[in-house]
């Protein structure tokens, strides 16, 4: 039988399109610069939540170059992501969370271990007031989160985490709100920026209005960390089933030759972060980018915004 080869560019969009990556942006959005700033926090209700086609790996990359510090709060102990049984799960996926968040420039690594897939039982009072509590002492330049009225997310954690995290960020900048954190030395912060993702495939209710651009080695880091969570991302099955299905239909990939199934997954996965980073590069004109819905501190009064835009001048 004559074997045909198949790129790691075609092979990265099957994948993709197996993994119900979809366009979220019907034209180019604005490219957005960096705005002026010190501190981040990335709040996720998982340990893989902040790289994957959906998520912030190369924002927070760039942030980092760009001489930021960031804090990940991880929600849930994600007990049910793994083969190890629950506890043992949770513990190697909190290590992993470090070692991939230290990858792209992370500093700290909270984690809130809130039952993994059991968010809707708790009192969603309660994590808004653990949050607020970390953005009034962390006091972030920028947040970074699900999107809060997102809503077309199968995953009842991504939900849940979302809107308390909306809530949140509002809540802490009142001081009516929360009033026994003034007795820590807590005062009320609003946080300026915050950047937010969302899937894209599960329907309408979503839609960016940003593009971040990112640089090769932004892009590397990303795809690392995507594999670095090894508990859930780097299952030799995965190439292997692969490898078998290409070889039914007389195909190879000629860059996995030499490679065991656990290399060939790794590179496997970088290429998928590598392809949607490109993606969302060609559909914004750049090489590599990443997709938000971005509030900016004025976001809420449009009209300030614009007379802003058009009147501010340097003293």
């Amino acid at each position: 039988m004559t074997t045909r080869l198949i790129t790691k560019n075609r092979l990265a969009a099957v994948l993709a399109l197996c993994w119900s990556v979809c366009a979220v942006a019907a034209g180019p959005l604005p490219l957005g610069e960096i705005p002026a700033g010190k501190a981040f926090l990335v709040i996720q209700p998982h340990h893989d939540d902040h790289t994957w086609q959906y998520g912030f790996g190369g924002l927070i990359a760039k942030l980092i170059d760009a001489g930021w510090r960031g804090t990940y709060v991880r929600v849930t102990n994600d007990e049910k992501d793994g083969p190890h049984g629950w506890g043992n799960n949770d513990l190697v996926n909190e290590a992993e969370t470090v070692e991939a968040t230290k990858n792209l420039g992370i500093e700290r690594v909270i984690s809130l271990n809130w039952r993994n897939d059991h968010m809707d039982s708790i009192p969603l009072n309660e994590l808004r007031a653990q949050l607020v509590l970390l953005i009034r002492q962390l006091r972030p330049d920028a947040v970074m989160a699900y999107h809060p009225w997102g809503h077309y997310d199968r995953n009842p954690d991504h939900r849940i985490v979302a809107r308390a995290v909306g809530e949140a960020v509002w809540l802490a900048g009142y001081a009516n709100a929360y009033p026994e954190h003034l007795k820590l030395g807590l005062r009320p912060h609003r946080v300026p920026y915050r950047y937010y993702s969302q899937r894209g495939d599960y329907g309408k209710g979503y839609q960016p209005n940003i593009a971040i651009e990112l640089n090769e080695s932004q892009v590397a880091r990303k795809a690392k960390s995507y594999w670095l969570h090894r508990n859930v991302r780097l299952r030799p099955a995965t190439a292997r089933g692969i490898r078998q299905a290409l070889e039914e239909r007389g195909l190879k990939i000629p860059e996995l030759d030499g490679l065991n199934d656990l290399q060939a997954t790794q590179k496997l996965q970088e290429w998928s972060m590598e392809w949607i980073s490109a993606k969302r590069g060609s559909e914004n004109g750049v090489k590599y980018a990443e997709v938000f819905y971005f509030m900016d501190e004025w976001h809420d009064l449009p009209g300030l915004r614009e007379y802003l835009r058009q009147n501010a001048v340097q003293p």
